[in-house]
């Protein structure tokens, strides 16, 4: 009896390690979506103000430099005639330079914004990536993945109780949608 006794005791023991062990090495994979938490904060608000305002800001002065261009182009058509041949070829060479000048404007404008929109979502980014580590830490996830990326379906399929997105929302104070459309698309 005696010997069954510790053979029982070390099969608890035995069963217990393993059991301890395979705790320790439980996968648990949660899922979020980033743009989707963005737009749920109170900051998504203010950037896109923000962004806004800076595109029209861009817009006017592009289309300063275009009425600038077109008025120096009918003064040229109204005396194009008159001129002399190098005058002439003197205007043409300013209104191809302004063209030029007009066309960088607006390389460097578009390059411009989407330099702003990036120092202004970064922050926001990198809030959100540190309450996801924050949520995933507390609640024993190893891996969580992002159910879409630029409206890209990441992951195909995901059970509804591991996704962190709402909790992610609630922890940066922002306002959880009130019915969220699924976040895996089955195709």
């Amino acid at each position: 009896m005696k010997k069954q006794l510790v053979a029982a005791f070390v099969l608890c023991l035995s069963l217990l390690a393993h059991w301890s062990v395979a705790q320790q090495t439980a996968v648990k994979i949660g899922y979020t979506n980033a743009d989707e938490i963005l737009s749920a904060l109170p900051e998504a608000k203010t950037i896109n103000t923000e962004l806004t305002s800076y595109k029209t800001q861009l817009e006017n002065q592009f289309k300063s430099m275009e009425e600038e261009l077109k008025k120096k182009y009918q003064a040229y058509m109204a005396i194009v005639n008159s001129l002399a041949p190098t005058i002439k070829e003197a205007k043409e060479k300013e209104l191809q330079t302004s063209q030029q000048n007009m066309k960088e404007f607006e390389e460097k404008a578009q390059t411009d914004l989407q330099k702003k929109q990036q120092t202004l979502l970064q922050p926001v980014y990198d809030k959100i990536q540190k309450a996801i580590e924050d949520i995933a830490k507390a609640e024993h996830y190893t891996h969580i993945f992002s159910s879409d990326v630029s409206g890209y379906p990441i992951l195909l399929y995901g059970v509804e109780e591991y996704n962190i997105t709402n909790r992610v929302i609630t922890k940066l104070g922002g306002t959880v949608p009130s019915t969220t459309p699924p976040a895996t698309t089955g195709k």
